[in-house]
């Protein structure tokens, strides 16, 4: 198993290309009702691994693209760049600006991440005793119980539960009834149920990390609304149509009420509401109002095989360029190929040329073929004096 360029290359190729086809299936509502929240969620998580985890196998096979890879395998990875007079490729220069922005935003992430907490932690005196009775009933309501603290918190706009470990449940200043509460909460206590908190996390780290690629925060902003609307089902699964009505209502009048000077925006809190983006709502109170119903097995289960299938295929092919070594450098004098350069390893001489050194003969490359042959694995080795 090894890591290259180009099996980095086609992950990102072959998981663009499942995230924007589970996109444009996940926005179709009646596809969603009969495939499932939980399994629509399954597959981006199969994207995150398949852009995450990008290794080649033995037994995966090239895809020799030279017209489309050539040109840019050459002006990234070849051809160098002078850099305050040191030559470098372009390819290395993105690896170094990779790493120094994914750190930074990290770092942000982590620094925003703990002085939310630390700013919440001033009103946690605030408890609710009205909160706490609501919070025991909804606990009752579920097998695991899940310990959390509820507590009045003035600069949030939502309802809203933050902790990875340690749970919190932030309600704004106002006057709530029984019922009105009772809902609120047991729409964060279904997070934490779910463990919603921790994918959100997750995946907001790997904004960080992937933040050069369009795609993850298209996955962002997708896994964000599927979680919203398995919560609401989770939620609303034993509801009358008379609750699932009331608990639409009260996401509406949370979306219209007045909300707080310098609001506290804490990342990867899951909140009840967040915005009043029409498409996102139809959405949510349709799946409500509107349960999901079971589709045809077979289609479900036909989706999540050619997923798979094209999952484990993505791990069987590499995309790579392809070149034709010139003749005098891989032809013996008798006009045979020569052995196998895997056999060997390649020497870096002194003077900047190279050698392609075999069990029974050596002979000159050039850096280009040199450069080829090394991307393949050929070890190189500098010649000593």
């Amino acid at each position: 198993m090894q890591f290259t360029v180009f099996s980095f290359v086609t992950s990102w190729v072959f998981s663009a290309v499942i995230l924007l086809t589970i996109h444009f299936l996940r926005r179709n509502r009646e596809f969603i009702k009969s495939f499932g929240v939980g399994a629509m969620l399954l597959l981006y998580i199969g994207c995150i691994v398949r852009m995450a985890f990008t290794p080649e196998f033995s037994f995966t096979r090239s895809l020799e693209l030279p017209r489309l890879v050539n040109s840019f395998y050459q002006a990234i990875y070849i051809e160098p760049i002078t850099v305050f007079t040191h030559q470098i490729s372009i390819y290395v220069i993105f690896l170094g600006v990779w790493l120094l922005v994914a750190a930074l935003l990290t770092a942000v992430f982590a620094l925003r991440y703990l002085f939310g907490l630390r700013e919440i932690s001033q009103y946690e005196a605030n408890t609710s005793r009205q909160g706490e009775r609501i919070l025991h009933r909804v606990r009752s309501e579920h097998s695991r119980k899940i310990q959390a603290k509820v507590f009045i918190c003035p600069k949030v706009k939502f309802p809203m539960g933050v902790g990875l470990k340690k749970k919190r449940i932030l309600l704004p200043a106002g006057e709530y009834t029984d019922q009105e509460l009772y809902y609120m909460l047991k729409h964060e206590y279904a997070h934490f149920y779910n463990r919603d908190l921790t994918v959100t996390f997750l995946v907001n780290l790997f904004c960080c990390l992937y933040w050069w690629n369009p795609a993850v925060y298209l996955l962002r902003k997708d896994i964000s609304q599927m979680l919203e609307l398995k919560c609401d089902l989770t939620v609303t699964q034993q509801f009358s149509l008379k609750e699932k009505t009331e608990y639409c209502s009260i996401i509406l009048e949370l979306l219209k009420g007045p909300k707080p000077k310098n609001a506290i925006d804490i990342p990867a809190a899951a909140g009840m509401a967040k915005r009043a983006k029409s498409s996102a709502l139809v959405e949510r109170f349709d799946a409500v109002l509107k349960p999901f119903q079971k589709g045809k097995r077979w289609i479900s289960g036909s989706v999540l095989v050619g997923f798979l299938a094209v999952f484990l295929m993505s791990y069987t092919v590499v995309i790579q360029p392809y070149y034709d070594p010139p003749k005098k450098e891989v032809m013996s004098t008798d006009g045979t190929i020569d052995p196998d350069p895997s056999e060997g390893y390649i020497l870096k001489r002194s003077d900047g040329t190279y050698l392609m050194v075999l069990p029974d003969q050596t002979f000159p490359l050039s850096q280009e073929t040199a450069e080829v042959f090394a991307s393949t694995g050929i070890e190189i080795k500098e010649e000593t004096k």
